[in-house]
């Protein structure tokens, strides 16, 4: 008598727990964005080593970019540019085409622009 009520029970937990996986969705978390770094401010330093004097001045709204940078003797590369911080990265395009990804660590920016090295320090 008692296995003619187990059985009906049992069939009922097993519906709850298909149902209840079925209604599950396995999804790995997603990877935390990190904040973009604040490069605000007025950068300076040069164009490869013993280069032309540089001086970057850039403005920020959450990743969006957009400033000035002048490089002594060198209109080519000179020019207002904008573009979006992305982590520690800033990905700038000016007139003169798109530059590469500068890295920015701290109250530095280091990068490779139009065949030489370019290293800045933010001025406080």
């Amino acid at each position: 008598m008692l296995t003619k009520a187990v059985v009906p029970l049992l069939g009922v937990v097993a519906l709850m727990v298909v149902a209840g996986c079925a209604g599950r969705k396995d999804t790995a978390p997603s990877a935390a964005v990190p904040a973009p770094v604040n490069v605000a401010g007025t950068w300076t330093g040069e164009m490869g080593v013993g280069g032309p004097p540089v001086t970057m001045m850039l403005q920020q709204t959450g990743t969006n970019v957009k400033g000035d940078l002048r490089v002594a003797g060198r209109a080519d590369v000179s020019g207002p540019v904008e573009g979006r911080v992305e982590g520690n990265t800033i990905k700038l395009s000016s007139s003169g085409g798109t530059a590469p990804t500068l890295n920015v660590q701290g109250d530095r920016i280091t990068g490779y622009v139009r065949g030489a090295n370019l290293d800045l320090r933010r001025t406080k």
